[in-house]
């Protein structure tokens, strides 16, 4: 039996404490192919393809009823939730934390070696 790859989907959840904590959606991967075409484009090009790829979420309007998952859908949610919702989907299929700061501990590192090494021009004797 060979290997059939990942999960068909990923299920996109927030943490607690971040601004959009309840929010959930389950959107399909894609290929490497697709992958490539979304890097040659634009950050439309991406949230693009994550409205082709939407499967469900959660998100209801101000009336408490259910936003379709659909492009439309979409259009009617607050841009900082499709920001993160594009963002989180994209570090689940690449694996890459884009937006992760440094850690505030990170030391300086000490002074250039460099720096301590006499640059003065070799006397003509030492310089054969």
């Amino acid at each position: 039996m060979g290997y059939k790859g990942t999960p068909r989907t990923v299920k996109i959840d927030f943490a607690q404490g971040h601004e959009h904590h309840g929010a959930e959606a389950r959107v399909r991967r894609m290929s490497f192919g697709e992958w490539e075409a979304i890097l040659e484009g634009d950050d439309d090009n991406a949230v693009a393809e994550f409205a082709k790829r939407l499967v469900s979420w959660n998100l209801e309007d101000d009336d408490d009823q259910p936003l379709p998952a659909t492009p439309e859908g979409l259009r009617m949610v607050d841009t900082s939730l499709v920001t993160a919702l594009k963002e989180a989907w994209l570090q689940s299929i690449t694996g890459v934390h884009a937006a992760d700061p440094l850690p505030q501990s990170s030391p300086s590192g000490g002074p250039s070696l460099v720096e301590s090494i006499p640059m003065e021009a070799l006397s003509p004797s030492l310089a054969s």
